[in-house]
């Protein structure tokens, strides 16, 4: 029984050791998806064999969740992917980074000095060629022209009160047409609409089970299905792509913590520039490259006026709750 105690008060101590909460540790929360996330693991246990550095996979309204309640007692000490109207608001918790050099930004990125812009990505319509072609349907142009009856239970769009996607093309739609006209338009598009999904990857997951020939979401999810063999094909309304942002950021108080600097640094300098190549082309860094095949490049911005207002989006959605969910 005495050894059997020694070995347990040793395990709890190697526990210690390698834990989270041991120096020698970097923690982050990361939003990005699971192949990016799995990617950065294997890079960062490349880059740094001697440094526990732990990735934990969280979605971007649950890490805000958990900075709001925690703070600066959070277990992360950087932050990844971060949507950037959530880390604007919450940039209180965060450290400055003025050390951190932004010369490979476009000018202009970079809105703060409590975070830095991580990736832009893109909302364009995925549409199903096959289908189109065998039921010689047109090419949607404008917004209006999804409201042809011919798209009837076609078409499946992200909830903009769930989805970051989704309140893309809700609040370009807004800035277009003003908030009145843009909320009786989705009431009328509701009657083509097959289903608002929680998720912003729905819409793409029911393209490709074949249960919808338009998909409104992610472009760099519908260039990885068109990559992956999907007859699909990505198209820009007349005004232009949705657009959203991601941050980074290191929590206050964190930034003393030993390693935490360096592996920031290498996340901005190297592995940002990876995952912008890789993954999420749309440009933000002078000389960025898109190695992504059947990535678009010539995509114009759509108005995305107070995309990183939280109180405008909170006004926004509870009226889409009210009006169209309701």
């Amino acid at each position: 029984m005495k050894k059997i105690g020694i070995l347990l008060i040793m395990a709890v101590m190697l526990i210690g050791i390698t834990g989270c909460g041991n120096k020698n540790t970097v923690v982050i929360y990361s939003c990005m998806e699971e192949e990016r996330n799995q990617d950065l693991k294997e890079q960062l246990k490349e880059k740094f064999p001697n440094i526990n550095v732990v990735v934990q996979s969280i979605a971007t309204g649950n890490v805000a969740a958990k900075i709001q309640n925690e703070k600066e007692n959070i277990e992360a000490d950087i932050i990844l992917d971060l949507e950037t109207s959530h880390a604007k608001n919450l940039q209180e918790n965060f450290a400055d980074l003025n050390e951190f050099s932004t010369e490979n930004y476009l000018d202009g990125v970079i809105e703060s000095n409590k975070y830095y812009t991580w990736v832009k990505y893109t909302m364009n319509l995925i549409i199903d060629n096959k289908y189109f072609k065998e039921h010689n349907l047109s090419i949607p142009k404008t917004y209006n022209d999804l409201l042809k009856n011919e798209y009837k239970n076609l078409i499946a769009m992200p909830d903009p009160t769930t989805s970051g996607t989704g309140y893309g093309f809700y609040l370009n739609a807004v800035n277009i047409m003003g908030e009145e006209k843009a909320l009786d338009y989705f009431k009328n598009l509701k009657e083509n609409i097959r289903e608002f999904t929680t998720s912003g990857s729905g819409p793409t997951n029911l393209l490709k089970q074949g249960e919808i020939a338009i998909a409104m979401g992610m472009t760099s999810e519908g260039v990885h299905d068109i990559n992956s063999g999907y007859d699909f094909k990505i198209v820009s309304l007349e005004s232009g792509s949705p657009y959203n942002t991601t941050a980074a950021a290191i929590i206050k108080g964190k930034e003393n913590k030993e390693h935490v600097k360096e592996v920031f640094e290498w996340l901005l300098n190297d592995f940002g520039k990876y995952d912008k190549e890789h993954y999420m082309p749309d440009i933000i860094l002078k000389n960025q490259e898109n190695k992504v095949e059947n990535y678009p490049t010539n995509l114009k911005d759509a108005n995305m006026k107070d995309i990183d207002d939280n109180n405008r989006k909170s006004e926004l959605t509870e009226k889409w709750s009210s009006e169209i969910n309701g």
